[in-house]
């Protein structure tokens, strides 16, 4: 066998074998990547135990957005947040803060529970958690070689482009969108973001690990702020007209039918006549119905003869 064959055969089967280590690497990452930065960012599962009434909201939620719901758990953060991870609706992860169960009431944490359903149902969660994996996996590495993962020094601008890379502007945009047509209730989700960025913290060190989280409502630089007063603003003008249609069958009930003190009058001339027997199929008193023979012409004196009762006739009187 020629040199030139073998030598293409060994290269062959080295790219096969690189290959085939890709993608089993690839493989392991796609389906072990959530779980790998749960247990990173030190996340316990919450059970139904716990908190009773969650998994209620959430099982609620998740029918109404058609999927099925995700596994939840917590991580012990000192500001009420919550992200979501997986690879797919039906690996799916939702991790609430811990301030974010004991300081939010119900239909703040409804309001969050479905903004982060609307990312699942939008396959946002699928980019986010490849790149929270990524950035977990460095930190690791640099905690291993002596770096700390706090960093007073660290940019502002890198901790920035981690976050967009993970859940760009857009994809919020979308998700409240999506959550606000779930919740029946724009209004719900904006006073949400609203408390968030009132708990927010601006000021401190980045931390890198938390800045690859999907955060719902990302803090740790002054841009977020501007963020979330614009998601505000469009979560208000979607309010709006969620009121505004609500309004309309209301409005056109009114004037179709007046005020409780103020009934409309119909004009004489438009309203139509029903007849009182239309639909009733009535039995003559000779036996006949409605739709047989005609009665009988009036006799000229202008009264009709008597009519008979039924049955055989009577025998006649004998005297």
């Amino acid at each position: 066998m020629p040199m030139w064959i073998s030598s293409a055969i060994a290269s062959l089967t080295a790219w096969l074998l690189c290959g085939m280590l890709l993608a089993g690497f690839g493989r392991w990452l796609f389906t072990r990547m959530g779980a790998f930065v749960l247990r990173s960012h030190g996340a316990r599962r919450l059970h139904f135990e716990e908190a009773p009434r969650l998994y209620t909201l959430l099982s609620h939620l998740s029918i109404a957005a058609r999927l099925p719901a995700p596994r939840l758990y917590v991580v012990r953060r000192e500001q009420p947040n919550a992200f979501s991870l997986g690879a797919g609706p039906r690996a799916a992860h939702l991790i609430l803060t811990s301030a974010a169960l004991d300081e939010l009431d119900e239909a703040e944490l409804c309001a969050l529970v479905a903004h982060e359903l609307a990312h699942i149902a939008r396959g946002h969660t699928r980019r986010a958690t490849l790149v929270a994996a990524l950035v977990a996996m460095t930190e690791r590495c640099a905690t291993r070689a002596g770096w700390r993962g706090r960093t007073p020094g660290l940019s502002s601008r890198l901790i920035r482009s981690v976050r967009r890379l993970g859940t760009p502007l857009e994809r919020d945009f979308v998700a409240d969108r999506v959550a606000a047509r779930l919740l029946g209730e724009a209004q719900d989700l904006a006073t949400l973001l609203d408390r968030l960025k009132a708990h927010a913290s601006w000021s401190g060190p980045g931390v890198l690990a938390d800045a690859g989280l999907p955060f719902t409502a990302p803090a740790g630089e002054e841009a977020a702020g501007s963020v979330l007063d614009e998601r505000i603003h469009r979560l208000q003008r979607v309010a709006d007209a969620q009121h505004a249609r609500r309004a309309k069958p209301i409005l056109r009930r009114f004037l179709h039918r007046g005020s409780r003190f103020h009934p409309r009058v119909e004009a004489p001339g438009r309203r139509a006549r029903v007849h009182p027997l239309r639909g009733k199929r009535l039995a003559r008193l000779d036996g006949g119905s409605r739709s047989g023979p005609g009665l009988p012409p009036s006799s000229p004196g202008g009264t009709r003869p008597p009519v008979r009762p039924h049955g055989p006739p009577a025998a006649p009187y004998l005297s």
